[in-house]
């Protein structure tokens, strides 16, 4: 959508436009001739529209239009293998999938995309981008070589095409989140806006936001890709998650009913499904949830679900023994896999265990106190701060520590350089 656009752009206005219609995808309208238009003599504009307007029509109209604007970079100049295209559209599939299985899927359409086809700067973009999907989930060593690997196929991206979209994106999602906000935000801010339909620039602002409290602001943008393209998964999600955390649970409800109609087997769209519940003083619900072998994502069985419906149901019934025991799971979790602290601190902080949500949070966010061994925290390691806006969070957030906790994390400097106060959500 966004090359037609500036296929538009390039050959003049009123040449024909691009209507968006909700829920369904887009549509070219045809316009008077632009030399008419003009009061220019039509003849030599006309042809030249003509020519680009239908390359860059029948590219989009040759896989759909969602998929258009991935098949032709620069379509005049280089028309790429037949292979490599195809290659390139079942990877954008996989990738929208939001299942990690798919992830990795993605990665090798693409891989073998620039293999069939060096010179096609779409798959190079594309392929920069997926990588940067990887970056979560390990430690420091074991993803030491993918930023070289981000870069190198950017660059190939940008040297075939300099105004690839997935290639600037992919290298600005290099450095983590963590601390790099302020960092961060102008430039995906341009990103989005020099690309405003291109649902991963929307979606890594969106992100961003969250890790900064701002919950509604990502919500809207990831509304807006839904709207845009309402079949990916993984917006949903996130949308959700948010308006739930900022209390907006109705909101939250009516997506996360639409997202399991669409797709009743992601596990995305059923764990966040589980918090929401969970979180928002329906344990019960919860168990439900879980316990309903139909709603559970494809392949899992009752021992993978197994410690999430003990919580669910300790909540729902409030037994003080079985409350203990759901703590004692949690921390030695979290002491043995620092990630699992988000999850862990809500749970702390819900049942009223806030100095251990803060011993949890000390480790996991400054890798200092006694929580658990030390998990050093280098230049790229992921860190996420959005659970600490989360509805459950309220215990925390009330606590005198929580105002030095942002100022050590960099978080109230972020508010204060740009006039907002302190994010407040209710409980």
């Amino acid at each position: 959508i966004f090359r037609l656009r500036n296929v538009e752009s390039d050959i003049g206005s009123g040449s024909f436009g691009i209507e968006t219609i909700t829920k369904v995808g887009y549509r070219l309208i045809a316009r008077a001739n632009p030399g008419e238009v003009r009061g220019n003599s039509p003849k030599p504009v006309g042809t030249r529209i003509s020519r680009r307007t239908v390359i860059g029509a029948t590219a989009a109209a040759a896989t759909g239009v969602a998929a258009g604007a991935l098949l032709w970079q620069r379509p005049w100049l280089h028309r790429p293998d037949p292979e490599a295209v195809e290659l390139v559209r079942r990877g954008d599939l996989a990738q929208r999938a939001s299942r990690p299985d798919q992830t990795r899927q993605a990665v090798t359409y693409f891989e073998r995309a620039v293999r069939v086809d060096p010179k096609y700067g779409a798959a190079w973009g594309m392929l920069a981008l997926s990588y940067t999907h990887s970056l979560d989930g390990f430690s420091e060593a074991q993803m030491a070589g993918l930023p070289g690997r981000i870069r190198s196929a950017a660059a190939q991206a940008l040297e075939l095409d300099p105004d690839n979209p997935d290639a600037q994106l992919a290298l600005a999602c290099i450095p983590p989140y963590f601390r790099n906000w302020a960092q961060m935000e102008p430039e995906l801010r341009r990103i989005r806006e020099r690309y405003p339909d291109h649902w991963l620039a929307n979606g890594r602002l969106a992100i961003l936001y969250y890790q900064v409290g701002r919950l509604l602001d990502g919500a809207a943008l990831h509304q807006g890709v839904i709207a845009r393209d309402p079949m990916i998964p993984g917006p949903y999600a996130f949308a959700a998650s948010a308006l739930s955390s900022a209390g907006r649970i109705q909101d939250a409800d009516a997506l996360f009913r639409e997202a399991a109609d669409r797709w009743p087997a992601n596990p995305f769209i059923w764990y966040a499904r589980y918090d929401h519940l969970l979180f928002s003083g329906r344990p019960g619900s919860a168990v439900a949830l879980v316990m309903d072998p139909e709603a559970r994502p494809s392949g899992t069985g009752d021992e993978e679900v197994e410690s999430l419906l003990k919580l669910a149901q300790a909540l729902d019934d409030g037994q003080s023994e079985r409350l203990e025991a759901v703590v004692r799971n949690l921390v030695e979790m979290s002491e043995g896999d620092v990630r699992a602290v988000p999850f862990s601190a809500r749970v702390f902080s819900l049942l009223g265990q806030v100095d251990l949500a803060f011993d949890a949070m000390d480790r996991y966010l400054f890798d200092r106190g006694s929580f658990g061994r030390a998990s050093p925290i280098g230049p790229m390691t992921r860190r996420y701060t959005d659970f600490l806006f989360a509805r459950p969070m309220a215990a925390v957030r009330a606590d005198s520590r929580f105002a030095q906790l942002t100022q050590d994390l960099g978080l109230a400097g972020y508010w204060r350089a740009r006039g907002m106060e302190a994010p407040a959500f209710s409980s």
